[in-house]
């Protein structure tokens, strides 16, 4: 099976933005990147620590310069990085993760959204005119609600509009036509200096039955390698056969702890960075030739990596790849943010008196008043 790009985009069409550059923190594999050039922008750069999502995204990417370090060592001076219109992180979750410990800015993960916003101090002048992140849905809601709050004023000190409106939790399976129940905190970002008001709209969500079947995205015609296969006996063989047997044998199922659940929707859970570990938490499912693991490239065409561009490398580890899968945006809907982000620099132009508010004017703009935010 070769799944390939739908011939007609979803949301906005791209407009002629081919000067828009991107630069991409926390980089991973790319989703990001691949996302904005699909909306029309370039990458100017990409950082990333990790050697194995390094390997894969130089493998994707091999004209976008790529910064191998932790965020901790990049430098705007040292490592020459030349100013970007927008700017993209997907930092760490796990310390708000609601299936990890919570430690939040306890943990020093946490603590490297702080980079952040120090780059942004060292581009000066020349800081992005929009900022992109992306976390686990839980960062909202993380130690009732003061994480996001702290993030949130960070962010205005160096000179952003960030409010309410600019922060949004989206479900992969209800923005774009792929269908895996995945929903991530999106925050956009505007440069109050390039930008005099808080305009930024988040996509529509997609009319209901757009979204495909899980498995017009599988490869049913033809055996998987055996080794995706359980083998009657094997430790979680039985417990997938008894499940499948009582349900709807075209289902999605997944090992959690000592049960197996069902996915009566249709879509595939959220797929996770632990998932090529074991049985637990991975996609099952049943074919003609027995009871199986999804693939890791079933599972890249269900983060939005279509056949047609994303290269899997063959002398990295499936438990590397899945994890890589489990740990990326999803591609499609990443895109559908991008083209409403470069429409809305393209309509705009910088005021001839920009708006120019200093930090104490932006937290008072908004901070949650009597438990509304003020813009």
């Amino acid at each position: 099976m070769t799944l390939k790009r739908k011939s007609v985009p979803l949301g906005t069409p791209s407009p002629d933005s081919g000067q828009i550059k991107v630069g991409s923190l926390f980089a991973a594999i790319g989703g990001f990147c691949k996302a904005f050039q699909l909306a029309g922008a370039s990458i100017a750069w990409a950082n990333e620590k990790d050697q194995y999502a390094t390997q894969t995204f130089r493998l994707n990417f091999p004209r976008v310069r790529h910064l191998h370090k932790p965020v901790e060592q990049v430098s705007v001076v040292a490592d020459r990085l030349k100013p970007v219109d927008i700017m993209t992180a997907g930092f760490p979750c796990q310390p708000f993760s609601i299936a990890g410990r919570q430690l939040g800015f306890e943990d020093d993960r946490g603590l490297l959204f702080m980079h952040i916003i120090r780059l942004i101090r060292e581009f000066g002048a020349q800081k992005p005119k929009v900022l992109l992140l992306e976390n686990v849905k839980n960062l909202k809601t993380h130690d009732t609600g003061r994480t996001f709050e702290l993030i949130q004023k960070e962010i205005q000190k160096v000179g952003y509009w960030l409010g309410e409106s600019n922060a949004k939790i989206l479900n992969t399976a209800h923005y774009t036509d792929i269908p895996q129940h995945r929903e991530r905190l999106f925050m956009v970002a505007l440069n109050c200096d390039f930008f005099s008001a808080n305009t930024f709209q988040f996509p529509d969500r997609l009319p209901p039955g757009f979204t495909r079947s899980v498995r017009n995205f599988l490869d049913l015609h033809q055996k998987a390698d055996d080794r995706y296969y359980f083998v009657p006996g094997s430790q979680y063989y039985s417990l997938f056969r008894e499940a499948i047997d009582n349900g709807d044998k075209e289902s999605v199922f997944q090992l959690r702890r000592s049960y197996v659940r069902e996915n009566k929707t249709d879509t595939c859970f959220t797929l996770m960075a632990n998932m090529g570990q074991g049985g637990h938490n991975q996609p099952v499912i049943r074919d003609r030739w027995g009871i199986r693991k999804l693939t890791p490239r079933e599972c890249a065409r269900l983060q939005g990596y279509t056949d047609d561009w994303f290269k899997i490398p063959e002398v990295i580890s499936n438990s590397q790849i899945y994890k890589q899968l489990g740990n990326s945006v999803t591609v499609t809907l990443v895109e559908r943010l991008a083209k409403n982000i470069l429409q809305l620099l393209n309509q705009t132009q910088s005021a001839s008196d920009p708006a120019r508010c200093s930090p104490a004017q932006l937290h008072f703009r908004h901070l949650p008043r009597n438990g509304k935010v003020v813009l």
